[in-house]
Formats: C-alpha cells, sequence, structure tokens
C-alpha cells in the first residue's frame, strides 16, 4: 500500500468533475495504489496546493513565499 498525495483535479462541470475522480480513483485501485479518504478535501471552492492557494477564478502564493522590497 502506498499513501499519494498532491492529487489535483479541476473541472467547471460538476458532473464531468465527479466522472474524473472516479477515473482517478480506479486507475490507482487498479495500479494496486490507494488514496486515503480523510486526508483528502472533495468539491472545494479554495485549496492550498503546492505552496499556491487555487480557487475558481485566482492562483496565488503563500504570502510567505512572496518577497517584496
Amino acid at each position: 500500500m502506498i499513501y499519494l498525495d498532491d492529487i489535483l483535479i479541476y473541472l467547471d462541470n460538476m458532473f464531468e468533475h465527479c466522472w474524473y475522480i472516479k477515473k482517478v480513483l480506479n486507475h490507482l485501485y487498479k495500479a494496486g495504489l490507494y488514496a486515503k479518504a480523510e486526508k483528502y478535501e472533495f468539491h472545494s471552492e479554495l485549496v492550498e496546493y503546492l505552496e499556491y492557494i487555487l480557487s475558481p477564478s485566482n492562483l496565488t502564493m503563500f504570502d510567505n513565499k512572496v518577497k517584496t522590497g
């Protein structure tokens, strides 16, 4: 068993979004890999991913990664 992290699926269409989630999880299962459900968030409007903050309308970096001046 392997724990996988950093899988991100985004689509505007909710039906397609759910279809792709099922497809990805099925591919992981067929490969003998598993995603731990309690470590994932489904249907979120705001996601922190690889030191970025993603939303349907915006992509920003974490404040501590941006230097000014």
